[in-house]
Parts: structure tokens; C-alpha cells; sequence
């Protein structure tokens, strides 16, 4: 019995700050989204982009190997990683796959409504647009239905950056020891993303703020389901530590 007690009172207080961490991190998300929109109104993005193509060469190496994250199909091996390496449940992985496509998902959807060029498709000396709404009557692009097909209007915002940060999220409730390395994975994934001129930072802060909310909403509606599987195993050990120390006393 006490073994028990001991280790709901272990497990109740993992759960407690996983539920603060998921407050607050749809706040960051919102926070994002509105530094994505102070930096379009201001126009920073190309002055932020030409200070971090000055960065060295060492961190577009590394940066380069964590594209990946944000992927699909690099977004399913680590999913199938995970379950076979921690022995994830179904459910856990459907949690995962959600969190990560959901966000990636929605990114794509506004990419639809959003018209914006991607950093490499502009000549010397052009300076980035505004993001606007791709159903609304412009001279400069081209007929809508071409506007929604073509990669290189689709800027805004990047569905690279909201998987990764979904897709971190989720595997930050199921591992929360490696929860700021996933963050850390999701955040050199946005940075790949803007060194490989595909995205404004606006574009990746609009994405990672996507991917923290919809991310956490998902973690959120099936809690049940992902119960953190590092607290579950400490759980285990806990009960079974007093259970030789009740027997030794014995």
C-alpha cells in the first residue's frame, strides 16, 4: 500500500508539470506568431536573413542533417524509431503521427490562402513582400489556381518548421528528459530552412508557433494516451525498490 502511495504521488507530480508545460507552451506559439508579424510589419527579414547566411560554415553542416525533422517521411522513421526503440503503443504513435501532420498540415492549408515568394525565387536588390491572401484579385501573380500549385508563391508559412515543432511536442510529453533536445532538433530544422533560402524567419517563427499550438492541442485531447513512457518505467522501479525493501524488513 505504501509502495503505491508512493508511486501515484511520483507519477501525480510528473502529470501536474507536464499540464503547466501544455499551458504554456500554445502561449510561446501565440508569442511567435505575433513576432512573425512585428518582424513582416518592419520589415527585418532580409536584414535577418543576411546575417544568418554569415554564420560559418560548420553550422549549415550541421543544421543541413536536421531537415529530416520536419519531413514527412523523415517524420515516420522517427516515429517507427521511437516505437520499437520505447516501446510506444499504438495510440502513442497515432499521438505522434497527429501532432506532427496536424501541423504540417494546417501550415499547408494557410499556405493555400497566403501568397508570398520564397527567398530564392527574388532577384538581387528585390526586397521580400508582404504575405497576402491568394483569392484576392492581383496583377503582379499569376490566376489563382496557379498561385495555389506553385511552390515558389508558397512561402508563408513553413509547414517544415510547424511538423518539427509539433512532432517535438509530442515527443517531449511521451520523453520529457529530452524535451529541450527536441525543441533544439525542431528549432535547427527552422534554420535549416532559411540558410536553404526556402524561408523567411517569419515564415519558420509562423510555423513554430503553428506547431507549439496545434501541437499541444493535440497532446491535450489525448492525454490518456501519452502518458510519459520515461515516468511510467520510473514508476515501475519505485514499486518494486519498496517492495524488496518491505521484504527485507520482513
Amino acid at each position: 500500500m505504501r509502495a503505491e502511495q508512493q508511486g501515484q504521488m511520483h507519477f501525480g507530480m510528473a502529470v501536474s508539470d507536464d499540464r503547466g508545460d501544455r499551458m504554456f507552451l500554445p502561449r510561446v506559439g501565440v508569442l511567435l506568431l505575433v513576432l512573425a508579424a512585428v518582424i513582416i510589419g518592419l520589415r527585418l527579414d532580409a536584414g535577418l536573413v543576411t546575417q544568418l547566411l554569415s554564420l560559418p560554415r560548420f553550422v549549415y553542416s550541421g543544421v543541413e542533417r536536421l531537415e529530416p525533422f520536419g519531413h514527412g517521411f523523415g517524420g515516420v522513421i522517427l516515429i517507427l524509431t521511437a516505437v520499437f526503440a520505447a516501446g510506444l503503443s499504438v495510440r502513442q504513435a497515432g499521438v505522434l503521427a497527429l501532432a506532427s501532420y496536424g501541423s504540417g498540415m494546417m501550415a499547408n492549408l494557410i499556405k493555400l490562402l497566403v501568397v508570398r515568394r520564397r527567398p530564392g525565387t527574388l532577384q538581387p536588390g528585390e526586397f521580400p513582400e508582404f504575405p497576402r491572401l491568394s483569392f484576392l484579385p492581383d496583377e503582379r501573380l499569376p490566376e489563382f489556381a496557379d498561385r495555389v500549385i506553385s511552390s515558389g508563391l508558397q512561402s508563408f508559412p513553413s509547414a517544415h518548421t510547424a511538423a518539427a515543432f509539433g512532432l517535438a511536442v509530442s515527443l517531449g510529453v511521451l520523453f520529457p528528459h529530452c524535451r529541450r533536445w527536441w525543441m533544439l532538433l525542431a528549432a535547427g530544422c527552422g534554420l535549416q530552412r532559411i540558410l536553404a533560402l526556402r524561408h523567411y524567419p517569419s515564415d519558420v517563427l509562423a510555423g513554430a508557433g503553428i506547431g507549439l499550438i496545434v501541437g499541444s492541442l493535440v497532446v491535450r485531447r489525448f492525454s490518456m494516451a501519452v502518458e510519459p513512457a520515461t515516468e511510467t518505467v520510473t514508476l515501475k522501479l519505485h514499486s518494486v525498490a519498496d517492495r524488496d525493501g518491505q521484504r527485507r524488513a520482513a
